[in-house]
């Protein structure tokens, strides 16, 4: 290159990725430009400077003013615009050329000739091109246009002149068809293209659509580069394209002819750079026709490449650099010998698209959570998209342009079927089955694609079109990712027996994925045939209208449909198996189950909706048997139930004995609070052992950090709440009364309003249970494969397993005494798979941190021994405790201790070791916009008073004696230990080294349901990043770079969290802009985490604390104040406002009795969110569609519509009954409205 050495490509996905691939071969600077919703695509990545567009999404990237300014300020040559947006957009072209830049495209005027098609028409006629027999000029009214139709005769095509990429074109076989479609053609014409003008063409039914590849050097010289056959259309664009044509190599003559007509247009107004002349060309005659020229750069011009040994895009640099050294363009000489005379082999290219084909390939975006493409020999895919991409609904849905090429069209095909058939890109609907079903059609192999192609081909995929969702179906699979942690949850079915045996019958193994539903089920129809079973809470269930039974493998045939409605007696959950899973679904961290919290696994991250596809498996077995589960042997489900728990981790010491006592006499209410990640209960109040939770918190609930096992009754104040598989990992609230794992299924059908009483067992039975229902699975399995042996199985809830009070237990299963080297250490008990070891006295102290770090790194040391490792699922290792998640039934709990104690023994005195770590500079700032919107958001929907609003720093810094800026100033110049990374998706929470910087603050009460990423928030006595948009209740006090990335593909990331339990953070100021900046360059993987190697040292950091000693005292006793009266204040604040939200609640009695009428229909939440309007009153008559209320989770605002099944025969229906209000939170499933039939 002479002159060209920036050029700036103003075009976004896989045309921007490809045009850096050969500006970098070029040494050309790239400067990419993005919209938001594009600031982590590739072309971002890739390019040398990135730059975000003002603006919204949609507009971003046809905002000329925008686009000119960026490429000033960045001193670019050149603008290449790609195809699409701006690419043939001429006004701008001459803007770019006047602004002293050149265009990297043909000049202005040739794109104005060709861009009206009914002037470039004249254009070709005037070179001697065929044209499409049509009208002259334009057509101004129905009665001009029936005029010429007939005399060009039917059938015809009406065509937006200004009509670019199939859109604003309409084909009629008579006058009738003609007059409807005019006006709709006109509207389309000036609605897309700003111009209504239409004329009339000539339609082919048996015809080919064949295109010339062009390049001019603007001077009056041009060369063609064969032809390419795109016949292959849905809705008028393309889908495959080939070069060469099958049709033109069985008549080899046209190809000189197609071209030479095609130079002869180019060369007639001196075109420059790369072009695309389109024929038509009839399939009986050979006859072609001039249809337009695409002054532009076209989307197939790949396989062009491949075939001709060329690069267009460097042809089109090289073009522009001319330009730039004043020689106009490309020496004509050395153009004309580049003039190949034919392709070598065949190429192929079918474009890959987010879009679901079975429903008029309506756009599919969503997240692409596993792409992975074929290495196929002769084969390149231009995409943009890697997993973890998101398609966004503002652009074209194509993810990748997926080409192969030979030595001949046969194994061509060969190699793109070996492409698209071995790729995955699992996500949302996409349309490589359909590609591959394109190639596999005879017609195809065999060259005959005609424009009609797709008119008579039927798309059968092996797949569930989801008709819609029910109100909460998540896809599952067992065990799910107990040995991630990190804040990645447990995840699984939270019925893991039901879930077993759908599978069983079906013929799975036990732990293949299907969809947990909960309340009311899915409509699906099944394109494909499948072997299904519904095994779990009686549910309503009809296959085509008919009773679909439970329990029961059943064969559906394709196009047969499976409605599940709502649970019929008690429980909550079913589940529904298909012989061989779901295929398509991606695994993450080895498991296809969704969390829905915190979006990962399953489809997409969340519950299944409307519009989604699942793949099932292609091939049934060629023998099927139809097995039932004998009734007696099916689970039974309860409204009252009873469940064994095992001594939590904190019954003796911080409960009052008669506390526990009261946990196991009372019947517990379940609260419409009920889900994966926590059941709440309605019951008495404890009493407690002691005042308040010391370091943990002002509250005697409260407690410094640790894991939390699963199954256990956690205490969030006076409020209980059992933690099921997606729970947090950790928190600062006390354990009771934990469930047994052969119990788990149980907590998986507790449904809001139904009770639960436990039965106090030990770990012996504990086991013992366990070890029944894992037989009576096994029972199960056998008589299902042999078709025999039922009626030897016990039903697994006729009778139960002897229970031995004496064998219960304490909280505490042993415990060491303090001694001048080590600290006090406890071993307390979490159920049958969970042991906590606890050291020292609930105080925040690194050493205790140390001792934790060294007790972790030992059990997943080589020399652990093998039972004891094979058996650890995980440890969540926190500031003074480590939780051990292990095989109960495999590991016993002796000699887990046993060696426990060993290694205890072996640490010896650790205060004077040093520990390898890493000191992390982070960015930060003490504004933020979207901080300031969640705060307004929580003050108008969730609670308007608190003494923390409207400012949280501030408030931090009053609770501990501060001010504002003592508090920012804590931020930058203290050092913040990662004390435990978790919670949820890797949340990072930090305690000050300096113990005169340590504070205390309380969470927001009720926590907010949105918190932005990278919020650094306080509560308790430590800090938090929050990884992700999520809710959270910790004091926002500012904002950094988030800790977490998804797939673990930016800079620094080896796992989706960055930081490590011992990681030192350290903080620098940065203007809310400046973080903006960052925040931008860490999305698009550009920004790089500042940290060094460090070690830790012990000796020196107690000396610290032995020299501060009676400075922190007098802190403290400042603090204590402060907080005491901060107490106060929130109490009197938090009495009130629930006074205020009592005059207004409607009694749980008053809204079960009215919907005991069989009339009532109940409008629920479909998530958990609050209130954000109310859009009817009580009284008012309400149709199909209405909405009833508009939630707000997330920022998202979702309008809650009138059920579809409740105006399913036009029934009018009434607002009976208003039960929530504006600012109140409701769950997903709990009612927002009673409405009735009138």
């Amino acid at each position: 290159m002479d002159k060209l050495q920036t050029v700036l490509i103003a075009n976004r996905g896989e045309i921007a990725v490809r045009i850096c691939r050969t500006a970098k071969k070029l040494g050309v600077k790239t400067i990419a430009i993005y919209s938001e919703a594009d600031a982590a695509s590739q072309h971002v990545r890739d390019a040398d400077e990135a730059v975000l567009l003002p603006g919204s999404n949609a507009t971003a990237y046809t905002d000329e003013d925008a686009i000119l300014k960026i490429a000033k300020e960045k001193s670019a040559d050149a603008v290449i615009p790609g195809y699409g947006f701006l690419s043939e957009n001429a006004p701008f072209a001459r803007r770019v050329s006047d602004a002293g830049l050149v265009w990297v495209g043909p000049s202005p005027e040739a794109i104005e000739s060709f861009g009206v098609k009914h002037t470039a028409r004249d254009l070709a006629a005037k070179a001697d091109v065929p044209i499409v027999p049509g009208t002259k000029g334009l057509v101004e009214d129905e009665e001009e246009a029936a005029k010429e139709a007939e005399r060009i005769s039917f059938p015809v095509m009406l065509k937006a002149t200004g009509g670019g990429g199939g859109m604003g074109l309409i084909t009629c076989d008579n006058v009738k068809e003609m007059r409807e479609g005019f006006k709709m053609v006109q509207s389309r014409g000036q609605t897309l293209f700003k111009n209504p003008g239409v004329f009339i063409e000539k339609y082919f039914p048996a015809s080919h659509h064949i295109e010339v590849q062009v390049f001019g050097n603007g001077l009056g010289q041009a060369i063609h580069f064969g032809e390419r056959e795109c016949s292959i259309q849905r809705r008028h664009q393309k889908v495959i394209e080939e070069c060469p044509s099958p049709f033109v190599e069985r008549h080899p003559e046209l190809r000189q002819k197609l071209g030479a007509a095609a130079v002869r247009l180019s060369e007639s107004i001196k075109y420059g750079s790369a072009g695309t002349v389109e024929y038509l060309m009839d399939d009986q005659t050979g006859d072609f026709f001039f249809l337009e020229m695409n002054t532009r750069l076209q989307v197939e011009h790949g396989i062009t490449e491949l075939c001709y040994n060329v690069d267009l895009v460097e042809l089109m640099l090289r073009q522009a650099d001319a330009q730039l050294t004043g020689k106009g363009g490309l020496d004509g000489s050395e153009l004309k010998q580049m003039q190949p005379s034919k392709p070598s082999g065949a190429a192929i290219e079918a474009r890959v698209y987010a879009e679901n084909p079975l429903r008029d390939y309506a756009p599919s975006p969503g997240l692409l959570q596993k792409v992975e493409w074929k290495d196929v020999p002769g084969s390149r895919v231009d995409t943009w998209v890697f997993t973890g991409s998101r398609i966004t609904p503002n652009y074209d849905p194509l993810i990748a342009k997926a080409m192969a090429h030979s030595r001949s069209r046969d194994e061509t095909i060969s190699r793109m079927k070996e492409l698209l058939t071995n790729s995955v890109i699992s996500g949302p609907p996409t349309n490589l089955e359909f590609l591959v079903q394109i190639l596999d059609d005879s017609r195809f192999a065999s060259g005959e694609t005609m424009t009609t192609f797709l008119k008579d081909f039927e798309f059968a995929p092996h797949a569930i079109d989801v008709i819609s969702a029910g109100a909460y179906t998540l896809i599952q699979d067992l065990p799910g990712r107990p040995t991630v942690g990190k804040g990645i949850p447990h995840s699984g079915p939270m019925d893991p027996m039901a879930f077993q045996i759908a599978n069983m019958l079906v013929g799975n193994p036990r732990g293949t994925e299907g969809l947990e539903i909960t309340l009311s089920g899915p409509d699906l129809r099944f394109v494909g045939p499948a072997i299904v079973a519904l095994c779990g809470a009686p549910m309503e269930a009809t296959l085509d209208g008919d009773d679909f039974p439970m329990w029961t493998s059943v064969k559906i045939g394709a196009g047969q449909r499976l409605k599940i409605g709502k649970t019929i007696a008690g429980g909550c959950r079913s589940y529904l198996a298909i012989y061989g899973g779901l295929p398509a679904v991606a695994e993450y961290f080895g498991s296809k189950s969704t969390s829905p919290l915190v979006a990962i696994g399953g489809y997409q991250g969340r519950q299944l909706a409307p519009g989604d596809l699942l793949q099932i498996k292609a091939d049934l077995p060629s023998k099927i048997e139809i097995v039932a589960l004998p009734e007696r042997l099916r689970l039974s489900y309860k409204t009252d139930w009873e469940i064994s728990a095992m001594v939590g981790p904190h019954d003796e010491g911080y409960f009052a004995p008669e506390d526990i006592k009261m946990i196991y006499d009372t019947k517990w209410k379940v609260s419409h609070n009920a889900s994966r990640s926590g059941i709440r209960l309605v019951g008495p109040v404890p009493k407690w052992a002691r005042k308040d939770g010391g370091e943990g918190g002002a509250h005697p609930s409260n407690l410094v950090e640790y894991g939390y096992p699963l199954g256990t009754l956690n205490w969030t104040g006076d409020d209980p709440c059992i933690f099921p598989v997606d729970c947090p990992n950790f928190g600062g609230f006390t354990s009771s009364t934990t469930v047994i794992r052969a119990d788990w299924w149980k907590l998986g059908q507790l449904k809001a309003g139904n009770t639960l009483k436990y039965v106090r067992v030990g770990l012996e039975d504990a086991l013992k249970k366990r070890k029944r229902n894992d037989k009576f699975l096994d029972s199960i399995e056998q008589a299902v494969q042999t078709q025999s042996g039922f009626q030897q199985i016990s039903n697994l809830q006729a009778g139960h397993v002897d229970f031995h009070e004496c064998n219960i237990g304490k909280a505490i299963i042993w415990e060491r005494a303090a001694t001048a080297d080590t600290p006090q250490v406890r071993y307390r008990q979490g159920g049958d798979d969970h042991l906590l070891v606890e050291y020292g006295n609930e105080e925040f102290d690194l050493n205790h941190r140390c001792r934790v770090t060294a007790l972790e790194k030992a059990l997943n040391s080589l020399d652990t021994p093998g039972e004891v490792k094979d058996n650890l699922y995980n440890t969540v290792g926190c500031c003074t405790t480590l939780l051990i998640y292990y095989n109960g039934a495999k590991l016993p709990r002796t000699e887990l201790v046993s060696h426990l104690q060993k290694l205890e023994q072996s640490f010896g005195d650790l205060r004077s070791t040093k520990v390898p770590t890493r000191i992390f500079m982070l960015p930060i700032s003490f504004e933020s916009k979207l901080q300031d919107d969640a705060t307004q958001r929580y003050m108008t929907n969730q609670r308007p008073h608190a003494p923390y609003l409207p400012d949280n720093l501030s408030f931090v810094a009053k609770n501990n004696a501060f001010t504002p800026q003592q508090l920012k100033d804590i931020y930058l110049t203290g050092q913040f230990m990662a004390v435990v990374v978790g919670f949820f998706c890797g949340n990072t929470v930090s305690l000050p080294v300096d113990p005169r910087q340590r504070m205390n603050a309380p969470k927001m009460n009720p926590s907010r349901v949105f918190t932005p990423e990278g919020t650094v928030g306080w509560a308790g006595s430590c800090m938090s990043i929050y990884p992700v948009d999520s809710p959270g209740g910790y004091q926002m006090t500012g904002r950094t770079i988030p800790c977490f990335d998804y797939y673990a593909q930016k800079p620094g990331f080896e796992k989706p969290w960055i930081f490590r339990d011992f990681d030192i953070l350290t903080f620098y100021q940065v203007s809310e802009q400046e973080l903006d900046d960052l925040l931008g360059k860490f999305r698009a993987g550009k920004f790089t985490f500042e940290y060094e190697d460090v070690e830790f040292d012990m000796a020196d950091h107690n000396k610290m604390l032995q020299d501060s000693a009676e400075e922190v005292k007098k802190i403290r006793a400042d603090q204590a104040k402060a907080q005491e009266e901060m107490t106060r204040a929130e109490n009197e604040s938090f009495e009130r406002w629930q006074r205020e939200k009592a005059e207004n609640q409607v009694d749980e009695s008053t809204i079960e009795k009215l919907l005991d009428d069989p009339s009532i229909i109940s409008v629920e939440a479909p998530v958990d969110a609050n209130v954000w309007k109310v859009e009817v009153k009580e009284g008012e008559t309400v149709g199909e569609g209405s909405v009833i209320v508009i939630l707000e989770a997330m920022k998202l605002e979702i309008a809650v519509k009138t059920p579809d099944a409740a105006t399913a025969e036009n029934a009018k229906l009434r607002v009976e009954r208003l039960l929530v209000k504006p600012g109140d939170t409701v769950t997903a499933g709990g009612h927002l409205a009673l409405l009735k039939k009138e």
